[in-house]
């Protein structure tokens, strides 16, 4: 049995490890790809330690959920499966992006998450409008900071960032043209400073990365301004805790809207064409400088050490081939 490196999965809460696996074999509709990198997001974290809902239940297994690689035609593709974190890996024939030979491996492992929980969140549960009021909950992470920039991308008039670093928040002022930001430090702060923002003009969308206390105060803010407006919550995260305390009322009082964002709300195919239809675009504009994504690289055989190492506003590439 041919064998390759990969980063491995002995038991659930523990870190991968960078071992020998059995290398996978083309089976029906299932090509190989030979992985050139992937990444550690906080999904992977989650299904790794037993706390995501899609948590790994067979043992061992190679880990990694997405990455570039090439075909065995030398197609150059962006790809979603199981064990992408591997010297070689198994994709669906037609279920990958073809990618321009001249893009940068790295930032197209670590740029196609990052819209899932942005571009996608906006695109097809939030359906941005041009014109929209965006507040992005949760800016200062590696996917916030993502959204930030896809909002105006996508046509927001108004981007408003929420965060609790203060200095975080104003430097994506600086670098992305957020133009408000919204410091969450305590329920009287952030119900002055949502007034303050509240009374210019009503929020379209909210881009949920935190749930938990920062969403309930943002929404106590919405349904005091005792004011008529759609405003779609899109939760896409659960930084800030996993449940909220949401009175009846105060969806009977406002046109509150909340969604959900995430692997499930999406058919497949969907997802399939976003990549298809969308990737190579937005990774022209990084590579023009108008879409940043910081990302940090690793090797393969350092993955147990760095697995657990989380730096919140950058993306862990893993560098396999």
């Amino acid at each position: 049995m041919s064998t390759m490196k990969a980063a491995v999965l002995y038991e659930i809460g523990t870190s991968p490890k960078y071992d020998e696996f059995p290398e996978p074999k083309e089976h029906g509709d299932f090509v190989k790809v030979s992985m050139i990198a992937s990444t550690i997001k906080q999904l992977d974290r989650g299904r790794v330690s037993g706390r995501h809902y899609m948590k790994y239940t067979k043992f061992p297994t190679a880990v990694g959920i997405d990455g570039v690689g090439r075909l065995e035609d030398g197609q150059l593709v962006y790809c979603f499966g199981d064990g992408m974190i591997a010297e070689k890996s198994l994709v669906e024939k037609g279920k990958y992006a073809p990618l321009s030979n001249d893009v940068d491996p790295y930032i197209a492992a670590a740029l196609p998450n990052t819209l899932l929980g942005s571009d996608m969140a906006l695109l097809f549960r939030a359906e941005i409008k041009k014109g929209d009021v965006v507040l992005v909950n949760g800016a200062t992470g590696v996917t916030g900071s993502v959204a930030v920039q896809i909002a105006k991308i996508r046509g927001a008039s108004k981007v408003i960032a929420a965060g609790r670093n203060e200095e975080a928040l104003k430097k994506l002022q600086a670098d992305y043209g957020v133009d408000e930001i919204l410091v969450l430090n305590s329920e009287e702060g952030v119900a002055a400073q949502m007034k303050q923002i509240l009374d210019k003009q009503p929020i379209d969308i909210v881009l949920d990365y935190l749930w938990g206390q920062p969403t309930e105060m943002i929404i106590k803010s919405i349904v005091a301004q005792k004011q008529y407006h759609v405003t779609k919550i899109v939760s896409v995260g659960e930084m800030a805790g996993s449940s909220i305390n949401l009175p009846s009322a105060a969806l009977r009082s406002t046109a509150i809207s909340i969604l959900g964002s995430g692997l499930g709300s999406f058919p497949a195919t969907q997802m399939h064409t976003y990549y298809k239809e969308h990737l190579n675009e937005l990774l022209l504009l990084a590579k023009q400088g108008k879409l940043k994504v910081d990302i940090k690289i690793i090797d393969l055989k350092d993955i147990e050490k760095e697995w657990l190492v989380n730096e919140k506003s950058v993306r862990t590439v893993v560098k396999i081939n």
